[in-house]
């Protein structure tokens, strides 16, 4: 299955389904943790957890069921796992059910980079991979919108 099937076959068995975490991957060197995750990963309620990451040409959001592990890169520092659950952009959705979820393809790049989820009660979560770094948003910005001419295509 192409990994863009694979992203819309897990989304929409997701669908319905309470987010029960988020744990992320993040680079760490000398203490420091860079701001800018490098894989998240979404755990719901009856499912396998779902991985998001961006790929090496710096445009593609790649999906996996992989699991998210962290490594030692001696000198060059760690990647490290944190649950992220508690964390401002996914405070207000983990606990809430997904009812709506949409790749994000942009136009300049002509690939999907990203995806849009809407939970019941109102709040939302975005991914995007914008030259080669993951960012976390809620609500898409509109000048990111246009200037990657950025579609929504809805899964559901």
């Amino acid at each position: 299955m192409r990994r863009p099937d694979l992203m819309t076959a897990w989304l929409l068995a997701v669908l319905g389904k309470k987010l029960l975490s988020v744990n992320a991957i993040f680079h760490v060197f000398a203490s420091r943790r860079d701001p800018f995750p490098q894989e998240v990963s979404f755990q719901f309620y009856g499912s396998e957890a779902g991985k998001l990451y961006g790929s090496g040409d710096g445009s593609l959001l790649l999906f996996s069921l992989d699991p998210i592990v962290g490594c030692d890169l001696g000198e060059y520092g760690r990647q490290d796992v944190f649950c992220v659950s508690d964390e401002p952009y996914f405070l207000n959705v983990v606990g809430g059910i997904l009812v709506s979820a949409s790749l994000v393809r942009s136009s300049v790049a002509e690939a999907i980079i990203g995806v849009a989820l809407s939970f019941d009660g109102g709040p939302c979560l975005s991914i995007l991979n914008l030259g080669d770094e993951l960012f976390v948003y809620d609500e898409i910005p509109d000048e990111i919108m246009r200037s990657e001419g950025l579609d929504l295509i809805s899964v559901n």
